[in-house]
């Protein structure tokens, strides 16, 4: 029988929150990330026939298993400790190509994964994660390596990642600042969903629109 999804993923755009998180880092320091590997296609992976469909376990699937559906002991989160991982430090440019939400949804089911933290990520990762309740952290590249080997030589212990605060808790280092987009930043701590976003401009929005039909009428002629 295939196995459940080990974390509940919420409704995109539900206004999951996020205000602080402890877990195991798992150090993934992979540079170029496309979505396709945490994500790939369900018919790329030829778990199905095995009967492995869930979201947990297509997570990472092309890398995480050999062709018979037993785990490759190479690929982190099939070593202990992290196993357990909800934290995953990555490379540069991580989450780039397509838009695919399974790049955030897949891994939250398999391990909870709440936090990326990462030199970079590809834009529409960014604004996946928000929709799912999920954190990411930039920052300079010589602190990632210096996080990355922590969590290699301390395997098993974990840190904290205090989104209010902005800053990273790890034991044995001095705390690591970050600097939060703004308006995500708001939107993770308060479960602000888009709508409710959104909310507030309408007004001046609808206000901008009659003004903009008297201004130019020939462009709302279209029906």
């Amino acid at each position: 029988m295939p196995r459940q999804n080990a974390f509940p993923v919420p409704e995109r755009g539900s206004g999951a929150r996020f205000v602080r998180h402890t877990g195991i880092a798992a150090p993934y320091m992979v540079d170029n990330m496309s979505t396709d590997v945490p994500s790939p296609p369900a018919d790329a992976s030829g778990l199905a026939a095995l009967g492995m469909t869930s979201e947990a376990e297509m997570a990472f699937a092309n890398i995480r298993y050999f062709a018979d559906g037993t785990e490759r002991p190479d690929f982190v989160f099939n070593q202990e400790p992290y196993r357990t991982a909800s934290i995953m430090i990555v490379g540069l440019n991580y989450g780039t190509g397509s838009s695919r939400s399974g790049a955030i949804t897949r891994p939250l089911a398999a391990w909870g994964v709440r936090v990326y933290i990462g030199e970079s990520f590809g834009p529409i990762f960014l604004t996946n994660a928000v929709q799912y309740g999920v954190l990411t952290i930039e920052l300079p590249r010589p602190t990632l390596e210096m996080l990355a080997e922590w969590a290699r030589t301390n395997p098993g212990i974990e840190m904290t990642v205090d989104l209010e605060r902005e800053v990273i808790e790890v034991p044995g280092m001095a705390p690591i600042t970050f600097e939060a987009n703004a308006r995500y930043r708001r939107k993770l701590m308060e479960g602000v969903t888009d709508m409710e976003e959104m909310e507030p401009h309408l007004p001046a929005a609808a206000v901008q629109r009659a003004e903009d039909e008297q201004a130019r009428p020939w462009v709302y002629q279209y029906r």
